[in-house]
């Protein structure tokens, strides 16, 4: 059996989809929480000097986004057809796109709280409406993201939602048909176990 090692900071962060692409295959991994204080002497260790990086039976994979696409290729959670595939990337991309537009690198405090206000009133709700109408054109507001069963779209989309709701709790309450699909998502067994165990954390 493989032997799977997940390092990351004791967060949710880049390392979640990961570990929730583990959890909805039923597959084991050892889900290793690196503390601040340790990395400096451990970052050196690491590909590319960052995490997550991923252990397959030793060997350290790198870039999480190249390590979620590996596993869920590995788990068959990628689409079943070409075209598929296409719209759990395209998905996926278009959250990425919300998520990059907080200014989480400004500087500036005084121009930092405007932009801050700015995508909490206008640049979040619209990228969240834009990504609802594509998964009412595409999917019809079915009960995943893509096709007819769980994709690491919807589990991008779980880590997506917990990122902006951390930063606003009612941020959602413009996409309806978005709310329902994460409250759905929440229910199936796997994940619903492991949101409900899974450590505490700041991000």
């Amino acid at each position: 059996m493989v032997q799977y090692k997940l390092h990351y900071f004791n967060g949710r962060g880049r390392a979640e989809v990961i570990r929730l692409i583990f959890v909805a295959a039923g597959v084991e991994f050892e889900d290793i929480r690196i503390s601040r204080e340790e990395w400096p002497t451990i970052k050196s260790s690491m590909p590319l000097g960052q995490m997550p990086v991923l252990e397959v039976d030793g060997v350290k994979l790198c870039q999480s986004g190249a390590i979620s696409r590996y596993l869920a290729n590995q788990y068959g959670l990628s689409g079943k057809s070409e075209m598929e595939k296409y719209w759990v990337d395209a998905f996926r991309e278009a959250m990425e796109d919300i998520g990059k537009k907080f200014p989480f690198s400004e500087k500036d405090e005084e121009k930092k709280a405007e932009l801050k206000k700015q995508f909490f009133e206008e640049t979040g709700p619209d990228g969240l409406k834009q990504l609802e109408k594509l998964y009412r054109e595409y999917n019809d507001g079915a009960s995943f993201l893509v096709g007819e069963e769980l994709t690491v779209a919807d589990l991008t989309f779980i880590s997506f939602a917990d990122f902006l709701k951390a930063l606003k709790e009612d941020i959602f309450d413009c996409v309806p048909d978005l709310v329902a699909l994460d409250r759905r998502l929440r229910e199936i067994p796997n994940i619903k176990a492991w949101i409900e165990r899974r450590p505490q954390s700041e991000f």
